[in-house]
């Protein structure tokens, strides 16, 4: 299914060629118009010498209120080294989307910006992003930055579409208190052979046994939200639900046909909740919430990363010293399946516009080759010597507080980052913490539960227009179950409903979009 990266720039530069001797009048060196290929020349035509200052536009997001202000120490650096002048449209995360859309409508997209998987299907043949596969090989950097699938994923055959949006595939794993094991007189669970029988015992201790030692009956066991979103992948994992979709005899096939999986991790949680286990509230509860409980030091579990562990351990230690937070691996279920929640990583893309000039996509092609470098990455994780970190005596580095005002790091891992999971890694990061992330992440990579759609929904019309409200409807019939409403067995009409409306379709769409690119 998925080519060699040599093997896509071939096929580009065939596709490439054929485009300047199609017949349209045009020679090789003429600009194309914008719907044949995007506006990009011919590799013969314009070159970018570097000699013209350029203003370039680029749209990030910005989460958590984090944006750069206008006199940025990395966009002077940026600005001098490529000979530009970067205009960057930060947009609040929640609303981007909606933004990027508008833009597209009225045809004032950035010069380079970072689109959806969504979007990037349904703008595919928009004649909007530029095709950067007969360029590649130019940039051995950038070629050399992703996966060979990830570079594939959603791309049409021979074109590069989009650049991949490449984040941690296994980022987040159970995080337990340690503490409340060793007070509830339980062993701390062996990696080898933990399984959700011992998982059930555990959450049964913290809910009924006082882990916290303050001689009230005031923690909670289980938590999650009223989505059963929170604190549940390593289960569903456990009980062999897909992960969105799942390769069952070569055809895709989605969670909610899955019966005995479904029965089995419904039937789990039930037992949980009649046991008081479980949160009683959790229906009033999203996700935010839990780790209210979590971080408020009334709750023993939660789904989080390395850098969460520190801090959350901290937070806690203020409430009780004697707090200790560990990784936890994912519980074994009654088959031998276990994981942690995987993101589709590669889906989301980073696109240059398709329609700028040439030698705005040709130097903005040298900023992401340079960006993926040793040097490129670190300057863009770490930020400015002397501004934003300062060289000690000793060799090592000690960062300024300008660390925390210019947040030099997010516009790497927020927008574009090379294939390295060694993102939370800076100048000044102590060797013990660098080894604890790394640790960190080759533990959670031993056990991925993996999206195994390769992101193909974006084909699928009926998926687009109906997959919420499904997806919605099924999940008030898990939670009926959970807390008694209905029987075990009554997810078979939801099931059944699902598949009327709209899912059997969803499932034959899918199936034919995965055999289309099975042959490519």
């Amino acid at each position: 299914m998925r080519k060699p990266i040599a093997v896509l720039l071939a096929m580009g530069l065939v596709v490439s060629a054929l485009a300047g001797c199609s017949g349209n009048g045009q020679s090789p060196a003429t600009n194309h118009t914008a719907g044949e290929t995007g506006g990009q020349t011919d590799k013969s035509g314009a070159v970018d010498d570097g000699s013209e200052k350029l203003t370039l536009t680029f749209m990030p997001e910005s989460w958590s209120g984090g944006k750069w202000r206008e006199d940025h120490p990395t966009i002077k650096y940026l600005n001098e080294k490529f000979n530009i002048d970067l205009k960057l449209m930060w947009t609040d995360g929640p609303t981007y989307a909606d933004k990027l859309n508008v833009m597209a409508a009225s045809g004032s997209l950035p010069d380079f910006y970072r689109v959806s998987a969504d979007n990037f299907g349904k703008w595919q043949n928009e004649g909007i992003f530029m095709d950067v596969a007969p360029y590649l090989d130019e940039y051995p950097n950038l070629a050399k930055a992703f996966p060979d699938e990830q570079w594939k994923m959603l791309n049409p055959a021979g074109k590069i579409l989009g650049m991949p949006s490449w984040g941690i595939e296994v980022r987040d794993s159970y995080q337990i208190r340690a503490d409340w094991i060793r007070n509830a007189g339980l062993p701390i669970p062996n990696e080898e052979t933990f399984n959700v029988d011992e998982f059930y015992e555990i959450m049964k201790a913290f809910a009924l046994s006082d882990p916290d030692q303050n001689g009230k009956k005031d923690t909670v066991g289980f938590a999650t939200d009223n989505t059963l979103g929170a604190n549940t992948a390593q289960l569903r994992a456990a009980f062999g639900l897909a992960n969105g979709w799942k390769l069952v005899d070569g055809k895709l096939t989605p969670q909610y046909v899955q019966s005995k999986e479904q029965k089995d991790f419904l039937a789990y949680l039930r037992k949980m909740y009649e046991e008081g286990i479980m949160d009683k509230d959790f229906l009033s509860k999203t996700g935010a919430n839990v780790y209210e409980i979590f971080q408020a030091g009334k709750l023993g579990l939660w789904t989080h990363h390395p850098l969460g562990l520190r801090t959350d351990t901290e937070k806690l230690k203020a409430i009780d010293p004697n707090a200790e937070l560990i990784q936890l691996a994912p519980p074994i279920g009654p088959t031998g399946l276990r994981g942690n929640p995987t993101g589709l990583v590669g889906a989301n893309k980073v696109v240059i516009n398709g329609k700028i000039d040439p030698k705005k996509q040709q130097r903005i092609l040298k900023i992401l080759d340079w960006w993926v470098t040793d040097e490129g990455t670190d300057i863009m994780k770490s930020g400015i010597e002397g501004v934003h970190y300062t060289k000690e005596a000793d060799g090592t580095y000690k960062e300024t507080e300008l660390v925390e005002t210019d947040l030099p790091r997010i516009l790497n891992n927020w927008f574009f980052l090379r294939a390295d999971a060694n993102l939370g890694a800076f100048r000044w990061t102590e060797p013990e913490i660098a080894e604890f992330d790394n640790t960190y992440n080759e533990n959670n990579a031993k056990y991925p539960w993996k999206p195994e759609s390769g992101g193909l929904e974006i084909y699928s019309e009926t998926y687009s227009k109906k997959w919420n409200d499904l997806a919605t409807k099924f999940s008030e019939a898990q939670l009926k179950i959970v807390i008694g409403e209905e029987p075990v067995d009554s997810i078979d009409r939801a099931i059944e409903e699902w598949r009327a409306g709209g899912g059997d379709q969803i499932i034959q769409e899918m199936n034919e979009a995965y055999a289309k690119s099975a042959s490519e």
